[in-house]
């Protein structure tokens, strides 16, 4: 018998190769006969036969037959389908295709067609990453589970954990290529807190040490910073040149560089560019730089996601969090037998321009009211649109559904909308995971004392919350296997009714709503010399929660906070940019400098040293008496501008680029040059990938060189001293612009 963790999952032709982690700290390689199914449905059955009689289809096929399955989440029956059973499990998507050309299109329907093997196999299976569990059988393998995903209190088995950087040798402000040579190799023992230096003679002593330190660490996890984009093709890059197969995993196999480079994809208003995945067979390659959960919740927060959404760790730590999302959808519509359609078949119910206007209005915003107040609460809704979707049963099945044409459960300020009242549906189903032990995790982390514990449940709490702000967002999106637009408008319904529920409840408690936004509330009470207590706002809190039915938290009593209004017009309130100071001196930030990711961090850091200083005063007059010091601070950080005493890593700018390099116009933006600048040395940017540069020569608008790339930026390379003056100006009046204070220094050269 064998028992341990599930650490890694991946089909192999007609196979599922599994590694199990043992208590004693050996990893165990097991194999199971098992093959990707692919469904194809028809009206005419008789298709089925000229598909399993094709011999171009046979050729990927090991098995076959009919079965009844659900098509659609809305079907009241299930259909007869074919199960096609593959006899290389990673060729799903060829077989799809090749079916696909036999017939007219609407002829066929395909499903579970481009869900990863794996994943299937753990749904399948009822398993999930890192579930405890005994085999008694290893040539036939039976999983005997002695985990349970809902627990939030599960033993993790002791990892080996690596970091892996590797350093061509280049010139300073030259960008690394492919045909360099390998400089040195760093190998960070996370368990030992060693790091071990790989500098040799030749490139083949290189990879020769490298292969047999790996083997001795024999790590779990090893961690890169770009492995996908950089690190690891350049490894196989050298070690091709060098005629060497580079083995890094546990399997014997040499690592083999992929076909494609990787792909950019649009998300939430943004494009973002995925590289395409290394992976090291028996270990995970956890790539810091392409992944969003790793660098949200780390390590603790994969576990979790990876548990609740059976997907495996290389699959999960790269994964959008919709993705991860859309992976607990699979698994209930598989337990319901219910199909997963290769492409998305759910249409929106027809409507007219006037019924369009009514439905399509989103979320609720009240604009903020622009400047400083003081003694201002705020309040927030505890995951108020999963909670609406899991509490008023949204789904893209249960909205406008066929079978409850008279329900009495209908939906606020839609006259035509209704929900089903025979049924459950897949995705209140899918939430009800993730917000209870989301709520257990907060209340564990607020309970404990020990660092320790308080860090692993604050982690995994964050993982699910991501999974849960996506999972509105995934109701709408045009490409969600499960959803409908329909289930998106009601769900904007209800929290439009609850907003204007809580509005209505602040007014009759005598308190002056300052600014809401679909889930949070700003108020004050209208006699401003009134001394309210904790217990006053705990009362709002109550009355709130009894009218609207749903959580709502206390986040806090600001001591003042400042609503900034646009840069583009300073009459206009902008939602999510504010800043202000809570009874117990923390801060809280959005929208400013020293919370984005595109801003240079000398200005960010500066900022917050301001914004630290203000932290400390009680009410507006405190800050007004701050400012002699906050032009003092100003001072100092301007003279090391001046003085160019501010080292070019301080200075950088991030932007994600929205195009690839070649479909920008031709126009002199400083971005444009930076980007054009990396095309000459021979990188060039796809939609999605990250753009780091410095200012150089702002103002001569002519110039091709106004901005570097930090890749080019070498010993010689000056920064633009007047634009950046300019810059620390401008972030110094975000801060004290709402309180009229405005600098009398100017930033002249």
């Amino acid at each position: 018998m064998i028992s341990g963790w599930l650490f890694d999952a991946y089909a192999k032709n007609n196979k599922m190769v599994f590694w199990i982690k043992q208590k004693n700290g050996k990893t165990t390689r097991l194999e199971g006969e098992w093959s990707h199914p692919i469904y194809v449905a028809a009206d005419d059955k008789s298709l089925f036969k000229t598909i399993i009689e094709n011999e171009i289809i046979s050729g990927f096929v090991s098995s076959h037959q009919v079965l009844p399955k659900y098509e659609s989440l809305t079907d009241s029956s299930e259909s007869l389908v074919l199960q096609l059973r593959l006899k290389d499990s990673n060729k799903a998507v060829k077989l799809a295709s090749e079916i696909e050309k036999m017939f007219r299109f609407g002829q066929i329907r395909i499903y579970n067609v481009d869900v990863l093997p794996a994943q299937t196999y753990f749904y399948e299976q009822d398993i999930f990453p890192l579930a405890y569990c005994q085999i008694y059988d290893k040539s036939s393998i039976k999983w005997n589970i002695k985990d349970d995903v809902w627990s939030t209190d599960y033993e993790l088995p002791i990892f080996s954990n690596v970091h892996l950087r590797v350093f061509p040798k280049i010139d300073e402000g030259k960008i690394p290529r492919y045909t360099d040579r390998i400089g040195h190799i760093e190998i960070q023992n996370y368990m030992t807190g060693e790091t071990v230096e790989i500098e040799e003679e030749s490139e083949a002593d290189i990879f020769g040490r490298l292969m047999k330190e790996i083997a001795d660490i024999n790590p779990d996890f090893m961690l890169t910073d770009d492995g996908d984009s950089f690190t690891f093709p350049y490894l196989i890059e050298r070690a091709n040149h060098n005629s060497i197969n580079l083995e890094l995993g546990k399997e014997k196999s040499p690592l083999i560089k992929p076909r494609k480079e990787g792909t950019s994809y649009f998300s939430y208003g943004r494009i973002f560019f995925k590289p395409s995945t290394i992976k090291l067979p028996g270990r995970i390659h956890i790539d810091t730089d392409n992944s969003f959960i790793i660098a949200e919740s780390g390590l603790q927060g994969l576990y979790e996601l990876a548990r609740i959404c059976r997907m495996p760790f290389h699959t999960a730590s790269r994964a959008s969090i919709g993705k991860c999302m859309s992976s607990l959808q699979f698994y209930y519509a598989t337990k319901q037998n219910v199909l997963i359609p290769w492409k998305p078949t759910l249409s929106e119910h027809p409507k007219n321009l006037e019924e369009l206007i009514i439905a399509d209005r989103g979320g609720m915003i009240l604009e903020p009211r622009i400047g400083v107040h003081e003694k201002v609460a705020e309040l927030d809704f505890v995951s108020l649109y999963p909670s609406i979707m899991q509490k008023m049963n949204i789904s893209a099945e249960t909205v406008l559904c066929r079978c409850c044409l008279d329900s009495k459960l209908r939906v606020p300020q839609l006259d035509s909308y209704y929900r089903c009242e025979k049924r459950r549906g897949l995705v209140p189903k899918a939430l009800e995971i993730l917000l209870t032990k989301r709520k257990i995790y907060k209340k564990l982390r607020n309970s404990v004392s020990d660092i320790k514990l308080k860090k692993i449940y604050d982690s995994r709490q964050t993982a699910l919350k991501w999974v849960l702000v996506t999972s509105f967002g995934y109701l709408g999106f045009n490409n969600a296997k499960f959803g409908r637009i329909d289930a998106h408008i009601a769900v904007c319904a209800f929290d439009r009714e609850i907003l204007i529920r809580t509005m209505r409840t602040a007014e009759w408690n005598e308190f002056e709503v300052l600014h809401a936004i679909v889930d949070s509330i700003w108020v004050q009470k209208k006699d401003r010399h009134t001394n309210l207590s904790q217990n006053n706002y705990e009362r709002l809190k109550d009355e709130i929660e009894t009218e609207t039915g749903f959580d709502i938290s206390l986040e806090g009593v600001y001591k003042w906070i400042a609503f900034v209004p646009s840069k583009d017009n300073d009459i206009v309130g902008v939602p999510n940019r504010y800043f202000g100071v809570f009874e117990d001196g923390t801060l809280k930030l959005r929208g400013i400098e020293a919370r984005r990711h595109d801003c240079p961090v000398f200005f960010s850091n500066y900022q917050q040293i301001i914004l630290n200083m203000l932290a400390e005063t009680d009410t507006v007059n405190d800050v007004i008496t701050m400012f002699p010091k906050i032009q003092d601070v100003f001072g100092k950080h301007l003279k090391l501008l001046k003085e160019r005493r501010v080292s070019l890593n301080e200075l950088v700018f991030t932007k994600r680029t929205s195009k690839n390099y070649d479909k920008y116009q031709d126009r002199n933006t400083v971005e444009n040059n930076a980007i054009l600048n990396l095309h000459g040395e021979g990188k060039s940017l796809r939609a999605g990938e990250i753009l780091k540069y410095i200012i150089i020569d702002y103002y001569r608008s002519n110039s091709k060189k106004r901005s570097i790339p930090i890749e080019l930026a070498n010993s010689r390379t000056k920064y633009d001293v007047k634009r950046y003056c300019e810059i620390l100006k401008e972030v110094t009046s975000t801060v004290t612009g709402p309180f009229g204070l405005m600098l009398k220094n100017e930033p002249a050269m």
